[in-house]
């Protein structure tokens, strides 16, 4: 009877994957290649309509009639705290509708092609032919990819508190991480099933925001397919609430922020179970 064959010890560690220096330069890509037109982006689409605010703002203080701004300054107590109720007032709209732009492009940023290219180009034969995880790497991603979203937006906040008023709080960022959350998530999700996923991401949000428009109310068991689709009608609600210093819809938060953990997941079951040679 032969000996058993024993292992041959060769002395080469086996090889293992670093999650933590892929990390860098996924940092790196998002900082580069999204971030940075992610916060130029916001910051000419912001800038242009508030030095037209503020421009507006000073010259109707100008041609305000005398007896009525001596009222004005009566009533607040200077002329200065009158600019900052207008100013105040004039924020809160400007905010309510800039907002959200910023999270929908910050979100279809950071997670555009974020799968796909790295299939359609066929990346993936370089980024895994280490013992490295699709999902691990891409779940990753996404998670550094949303807290860089979150380093723009505080920036951004910044700013806008440097020469408008102060508006980061820990609220403030926890309401645009809940809806980047669910804006990233149907992107991540997206990208892991088709090619095109940004085009994919603009008629989820189109055809969410235009069927719960036009079936919302409606009391047939059909509409409640309504809640497959991303809650894109209830974001208003956040924003309103944040720029009024009012409280926030718990449940809607909760939503939103449920959803976008949902389509997270799917993705990264889709990764799991799908080959990425797969074009």
């Amino acid at each position: 009877m032969s000996a058993p064959v024993l292992p041959v010890e060769t002395g080469i560690p086996p090889r293992r994957a670093h999650l933590a220096r892929y990390g860098l330069w996924q940092l790196r890509d998002y900082a580069i290649n999204r971030g940075a037109p992610t916060l130029l982006v916001a910051a000419l689409f912001g800038a242009l309509p508030l030095f037209s605010l503020l421009r507006g703002l000073q010259a109707s203080i100008e041609r305000t009639p005398p007896r009525y701004l001596q009222l004005m300054i009566a009533r607040h107590g200077s002329i200065e705290l009158y600019r900052q109720s207008m100013l105040h007032e004039l924020s809160g709209g400007f905010l309510r509708s800039f907002l959200g732009t910023v999270v929908f492009l910050g979100a279809l940023l950071a997670m555009n092609g974020l799968v796909s290219n790295d299939r359609k180009l066929g990346h993936y034969r370089f980024l895994f032919s280490k013992p490295v995880s699709p999902l691990r790497y891409y779940g990753q991603a996404f998670l550094l990819h949303w807290a860089g979203f979150l380093l723009v937006v505080i920036a951004l906040a910044a700013l806008y508190g440097a020469y408008v008023e102060p508006v980061l709080t820990p609220t403030f960022v926890a309401v645009l991480a809940s809806v980047f959350l669910m804006y990233g998530g149907v992107a991540f999700l997206m990208t892991t099933l088709v090619r095109w996923d940004w085009l994919a991401l603009a008629a989820s949000v189109i055809a969410s925001q235009v069927l719960w428009d036009r079936f919302g109310a409606s009391t047939s068991v059909l509409a409640k397919l309504l809640y497959l689709l991303p809650p894109i009608h209830r974001t208003g609600d956040l924003y309103t609430a944040l720029v009024g210093g009012t409280a926030l819809p718990g449940h809607t938060l909760e939503w939103i922020a449920a959803y976008g953990a949902v389509c997270l997941v799917a993705g990264l079951v889709v990764l799991r179970t799908r080959r990425l040679a797969i074009s």
